[in-house]
């Protein structure tokens, strides 16, 4: 009889259009975050559990995680322990380092982080060690392995795609060994620019409201975001400049270290961050980045400047002074202003001219 009594009541509970008895959970956090209270102030949350201020679930231990005094000198130590760890990657320069470190900040803080970009990790050649980086980035969001999905082909593919994978809260959704660039699909856009996806359970008549605060990643050989993507995804490049990179041998294995111990690497990354904010948040003066201007810089950009390393989002710039469509229209404007100045011409005249 419970169990007939507990499948009613599960069966009206899903049944039921409004939930105004349950309280929103904005995501699952598996680690220690930060939020911010209303006075203003940030403070680390360490306590598992719901908690009903930043709407996230605590899913891990928060005794696991011991952090030194937020000193410049514990932070550059923490650094060290990083960059240590991501010493055998062959980053093409400082910049791609510096995007690699920032996607481990965004794994860490995604769970509390309204909107983050994504990661792309490419290189001109296979076993590059493309997979090994995106593996390691996911270890910094979760402890369990990257859910790996195929890049979508068509718009409604990747509706059905995506709002399927963010149905099961995964901490980080990877799209492996893309053979074709980031198309700009609208919902891989709103994936960056919008804290929740509405739209329809494939195979049912049902609408499902799903967040998207979680780590987005993917890699591939000679492909990248283009078009709109270019301002939401950023690429790390890796070229081990060598015949047969799948000959190369490497002193250590950077994914097992974090899987057994976690929380140190974590931790890093958590003492970093606290040492910026006690240090009253320094931010330099660098371009502002739409979207991920707010927590996103706080977290994973400004620190990272502030201890010396690129300004990670600086490949967001690249990448739009690179794009082809951007590259075409700055010829068309070239030649407009060689044949016409800066004066106004319906498209008949400009035919004529031809």
């Amino acid at each position: 009889s419970d169990v007939i009594v507990k499948s009613t009541r599960h069966a009206m509970l899903l049944n039921k259009r409004d939930f105004e008895i349950l309280p929103q959970l904005n995501g699952v956090a598996r680690q220690p975050y930060f939020m911010r209270k209303h006075s203003g102030e940030t403070v680390l949350c360490v306590k598992d559990g719901y908690s009903a201020s930043s709407g996230l679930l605590g899913a891990f231990r928060g005794q696991d995680y011991v952090l030194p005094e937020p000193t410049l000198e514990n932070a550059k130590a923490a650094l060290a322990i990083l960059l240590d760890l991501i010493a055998e990657f062959h980053f093409v320069s400082d910049l791609d380092r510096a995007v690699a470190l920032s996607a481990m900040f965004t794994g860490v803080f995604r769970a509390s982080i309204a909107l983050a970009p994504g990661f792309h990790a490419r290189a001109p050649v296979i076993a590059s060690g493309k997979s090994l980086l995106c593996q390691l980035i996911g270890l910094f969001a979760g402890p369990e392995s990257n859910k790996k999905i195929s890049y979508p082909k068509s718009s409604e593919e990747a509706t059905k795609v995506i709002l399927s994978a963010l149905l099961g809260n995964p901490a980080v959704i990877e799209f492996d060994d893309m053979t074709h660039d980031w198309v700009a699909h609208g919902v891989v856009n709103r994936l960056f620019t919008s804290e929740w996806i509405t739209d329809r359970i494939l195979g049912a008549s049902k609408m499902a409201t799903v967040s998207t605060r979680v780590l987005i990643l993917g890699s591939g050989n000679n492909v990248g975001p283009i078009r709109d993507l270019t301002r939401r995804v950023l690429t790390c490049n890796l070229d081990p400049r060598c015949d047969s990179p799948a000959s190369l041998s490497y002193r250590k294995d950077p994914v097992a270290l974090v899987r057994k111990n976690r929380a140190k690497y974590v931790g890093a990354v958590l003492t970093i961050v606290q040492a910026w904010l006690a240090a009253d948040s320094p931010k330099t003066d660098v371009s502002n980045i739409a979207s991920f201007g707010g927590d996103w810089a706080d977290y994973c950009r400004h620190p990272l400047i502030w201890l010396g390393q690129a300004d990670p989002a600086e490949a967001f710039f690249e990448q739009l002074r690179s794009d082809p469509d951007v590259e075409m229209l700055g010829r068309l404007l070239k030649q407009w202003h060689k044949a016409f100045g800066s004066t106004a011409k319906p498209l008949r005249a400009v035919n004529d001219a031809l």
